[in-house]
């Protein structure tokens, strides 16, 4: 990767960044999914920040993004948050309310993490596998989300 540069700073700062919907009900389809990597990556170019990678599963979207260092990242994270959720709602509104209720859908926690340059191509590869079969949730639903045996 390269360095970044603004009038008075030189950068590479870069996050991996994942949501959950709230309950991790599964309500993001292949569509809905589509659309939240382009308006993610449509905000994080409104701070002028870049979406490195980003994929979707059923539950939850992983983000590497790269950010100048003016930007906080919680403020990046609550705005990120809310625009999806805002947008989605409005676009998707009958496919969300199948399994949805109320205003939230995202989870009020989130994970975020600084990754380094010697690992961003691994977090970037980790990031794209997420929708691929050999990527199957190692999880199923038995009131809570347990190990599948054998695995």
């Amino acid at each position: 990767m390269d360095y970044n540069h603004k009038a008075h700073s030189v950068y590479l700062l870069t996050y991996h960044i994942v949501f959950v919907t709230k309950y991790r009900r599964p309500v993001i389809t292949n569509e809905i999914g589509n659309y939240m990597k382009n308006h993610a990556a449509y905000l994080c170019g409104r701070f002028d920040g870049e979406m490195l990678s980003a994929e979707t599963d059923r539950d939850h979207i992983h983000m590497l993004v790269s950010m100048p260092p003016d930007v906080a990242p919680s403020k990046l994270v609550t705005t990120l948050k809310t625009q999806l959720s805002k947008e989605v709602r409005s676009l998707y509104r009958e496919e969300i309310e199948k399994q949805l209720w109320g205003d939230a859908f995202w989870s009020s926690s989130y994970f975020i993490a600084t990754t380094g340059t010697t690992v961003l191509e691994n977090v970037k590869h980790y990031i794209e596998s997420q929708h691929t079969e050999e990527h199957k949730r190692k999880y199923e639903k038995t009131g809570k989300y347990s190990k599948k045996k054998g695995q």
